[in-house]
């Protein structure tokens, strides 16, 4: 699933070469063979999919003479190859992170890395060679030495080359540069025909004086996307004015890819075949690209090449949120010298020459190629099977009889060469990589940079032009939920683009056991990573700081075993929120609204079917209506699951208000939560790991019953039931000694205490406490614990439910 929410935006590399009438030999496939990017290689040009260029295009296409005149010039020379640049020398370090969590509050967590340094080598007449000089893997639930043990066996692909010829400059997808729009890919703001698709204004300018007295010229070109399309961007490149090479640029995609509705745009009926529940999960399947940016660095006065280059994106598929990230640098020690030009000429590998020949055929000797090197193969696999069975043979790897081993390759016409070390310690202990896997890696990659570069070009501003779009409906599994207010509940939600970053929502939902529709209509704007909203709603909330008992596991947990953690109200009424989810993830929220008791209408659950399971009550709300704000900061600090990391979340609510029976309700309410984790011990040990959480929180004023701080339950004294202490001041602690167990599960022994109750006094009353064990996968995204009240005493709990503190 990682993989496929993080895929989105990777283009596939496709061979194609003309079709001729007889079996070519080596020589003539190597003179003839031209590369194809992207899903559409095997259609006739002719059929590629794009809006003619009208009059009208070209009339809208420029805010200013300078952003056509920048355009055409970028335009001319990004289709010029440069002959000049016949070779080079240089460092390449890449990192490519995913992470997950649980919606938009969850922790950061990381699931896989991998990192690489290589010494690239150069020459356009005679190929590409790369030697490995340090790589390394961090994979959750595997040890230092497994990950990269795994890495070694799976080398993937290590040939990060800063530059070749044809190579796309804007590093979209990694493609070779295509002249022409086409809607099947990525639709390049430069390309021939983007003015049916963007629009152009020429921005800040800016210049340097080299030594020998010369100035290059800088000038920024704003592309802003007619219609918001998940394949369109929106940003900033920067063009050096005389030349028109790229120079910089920061840039994403409009708006997220749907996976459903891109896989069925062009034939509805190609996921019937997908079983019900299948086909729910892929409809709520989403991918988008948050930034991209690019840096080139100018050499010997008249070379532009790569210097930075990184992607930031996300993943979503119902409640689980997957954050991707890829980061390359490149230090450049030579150009065009005299030393490349002795390198050898590599010859193109042997997989490119049987794919080109077999592409070449006609249809009916392809199908005849195709069986009979299936044939053939399947009988060497045979004699050889046979052979090591019998002892004529042994199974002899390349690392066993060398220290190293080559990988050939082709990208685009430059044929590769990477020489691999075999030893996966010398690799990860290279001095070649950051000091840490779980670090930032400013060492070596210029984050700094980036984030103001891209904090420049795509801030909240930075949109498309309005431009009404087709409603789209959601519905599926990820709207479903069950409880004890609605039992089950069924809801959908229409959207509305409305272009320049608005968008408009309408959402509906209704409970089978309380019959009180849900609805809420709002208004937003957003850049993908900063969002604003404005909504009218009616809608069940659940009183709780800790958790979300109205998401999938917890209804899962309701409708199972009859336990439904959360405490209800209803409330209508006004609010203008906003979001921002980068680095921490902050929040804000200014309503108005009428807050209302929500009565326990389903007593239904498949545990009561089978041993009479009851519902714990609701609360009986405060009924009045309240005006104020809210905020929320949540952040993350460190990866390495052994090493030294710190969760925080910290919230502020402010209101005032009256109640309907008479009298003011104004109140203020603040709380912050802490768990910092470690090993017992050396981070690279096997060491036991240990978390401490501890909680707080207090209020001012009149405090409504459904604002107070409920204790007990998963996320706060577990062994208590929900509600075992209640107040307007709390406290907790949670202190845990686990085991991880490498295939990504981890055992713990926790104990638990917290106390709940009036400000005025706050020891009025004993603390509630639990103890038990628990056992955890992907580090914590999914958790079960079993528990016992310790005091008051209580029988054993079960609870499974998502996104734990550790």
């Amino acid at each position: 699933m990682i993989l496929a929410l993080a895929s989105a935006a990777v283009l596939a590399l496709q061979v194609r070469v003309g079709v001729i009438d007889t079996i070519p030999d080596r020589d003539t496939v190597s003179r003839g063979l031209s590369i194809c990017v992207g899903p559409e290689c095997g259609r006739e040009r002719d059929s590629v999919k794009r809006i003619p260029v009208t009059e009208r295009h070209l009339a809208t296409a420029f805010r200013d003479s300078t952003a056509r005149s920048l355009l055409l010039r970028a335009r001319a020379s990004r289709m010029q190859q440069d002959s000049a640049i016949v070779s080079y020398e240089a460092k390449a370090y890449q990192r490519i992170s995913v992470g997950m969590k649980a919606g938009p509050i969850g922790r950061d967590r990381l699931i896989f890395r991998t990192e690489n340094a290589t010494d690239v080598r150069w020459h356009r007449d005679r190929g590409a060679f790369v030697e490995l000089r340090g790589a390394r893997s961090a994979i959750v639930g595997h040890s230092p030495q497994e990950a990269n043990k795994e890495m070694l066996d799976d080398i993937g692909d290590m040939s990060n080359l800063p530059y070749r010829p044809g190579q796309e400059t804007l590093w979209i997808g990694g493609s070779m540069v295509r002249a022409e729009v086409d809607e099947g890919e990525l639709i390049h703001p430069l390309a021939e025909g983007s003015e049916a698709y963007y629009t152009y204004e020429a921005g800040d300018a800016a210049g340097f004086r080299l030594p020998d007295g010369r100035e290059i010229r800088l000038r920024e070109l704003k592309v802003r996307p007619r219609v918001a399309r998940w394949n369109v961007v929106v940003g900033s490149l920067w063009f050096d004015v005389d030349r028109g090479q790229l120079v910089r640029a920061a840039y994403r995609l409009a708006e997220p890819i749907n996976v459903y509705a891109e896989a069925t745009r062009e034939d509805p009926k190609s996921m019937n075949d997908v079983p019900l529940p299948v086909r729910g999960m892929l409809k709520s399947m989403s991918g988008q690209i948050t930034a991209m940016a690019v840096e080139y660095g100018l050499h010997q006065g008249q070379f532009w090449l790569p210097r930075l280059q990184s992607v930031e994106g996300q993943g979503q598929a119902m409640f689980l949120r997957v954050p991707f990230s890829m980061q390359q640098s490149f230090r450049y020690s030579a150009v065009n010298a005299a030393e490349l030009d002795t390198l050898p000429k590599l010859p193109v590998p042997q997989y490119v020459l049987d794919r080109a020949i077999l592409d070449s055929l006609p249809e009916a000797q392809r199908q005849a190629w195709r069986d009979s090197t299936r044939a053939a193969r399947r009988v060497a696999r045979r004699a050889r099977a046979d052979s090591i069975n019998e002892g004529l043979i042994e199974t002899v790897s390349a690392c066993d009889t060398a220290s190293t081993f080559v990988k050939m390759e082709q990208r685009g016409e430059t044929a590769i060469a990477v020489r691999v070390p075999c030893d996966p310690v010398a690799l990860a202990s290279s001095d070649e990589l950051p000091g840490s896997i779980y670090g930032d890696g400013e060492e070596l990659f210029d984050a700094a940079a980036a984030e103001a570069l891209i904090a420049q070009a795509i801030s909240l501003g930075a949109q498309p032009a309005f431009g009404l779009q087709a409603p789209k409906l959601e519905y599926g599994m990820q709207w479903l939920r069950f409880n004890r207010i609605e039992g089950l509940s069924v809801g959908a939600r229409v959207t509305q683009q409305f272009g320049a970053g608005y968008a408009g929502d309408a959402t509906l939902r209704f409970g089978v056991a309380d019959r009180e529709p849900n609805a809420e209509l709002g208004l937003s704007r957003t850049n993908l990573t900063r969002t604003i909203r404005i909504g009218g709603y009616n809608r069940l909330v659940a009183t709780g700081d800790w958790g979300n008992p109205l998401n999938f596991g917890s209804s899962l947990s309701a409708f199972l075993w009859g336990r439904d953690d959360g405490f209800y109200y209803r409330a209508s009424g006004l609010d203008l929120t906003g979001s921002r989810e980068h680095g921490a993830t902050f929040t804000w929220r200014l309503f108005a609204e009428q807050q209302r008791n929500a009565a326990v209408e389903n007593s239904f659950s498949l545990a009561k079917a089978l041993r009479d399971a009851k519902f714990l009550p609701n609360i009986e709300s405060d009924r009045g209506k309240w005006g104020g704000a809210s905020v929320r900061a949540v952040r993350t600090l460190g990866l390495d699951p052994r090493g030294w990391r710190a969760f925080g979340d910290m919230r502020l609510e402010g209101a005032a208000g009256s109640l309907d029976s008479g009298g003011t309700a104004n109140f203020g309410r603040v709380a912050a939560d802490l768990t910092l984790s470690r090993a017992l011990g050396p981070s690279s040990s096997r060491a036991p790991l240990a978390a401490l959480t501890m909680s707080g929180g207090t209020t001012v004023g009149d405090v409504p019953v459904q604002r107070l701080w409920y204790l007990g339950g998963t996320h706060t004294v577990r062994g208590q039931p929900p509600g075992a202490a209640v107040g307007d001041a709390y406290w907790f602690g949670r202190l845990e000694v686990a085991r991880d167990f490498y295939s990504a599960a981890r055992v713990s022994l926790f104990g638990d205490a917290g106390w709940a109750g009036s400000r005025e006094n706050f020891s009025n009353t004993r603390a509630i406490s639990g103890a038990g064990a628990g056992f955890g996968v992907l580090d914590g995204l999914l958790r079960l614990d079993v528990a016992k009240g310790i005091h008051p005493f209580t029988s054993w709990r079960t609870d499974l439910y998502l996104e734990a503190r550790f």
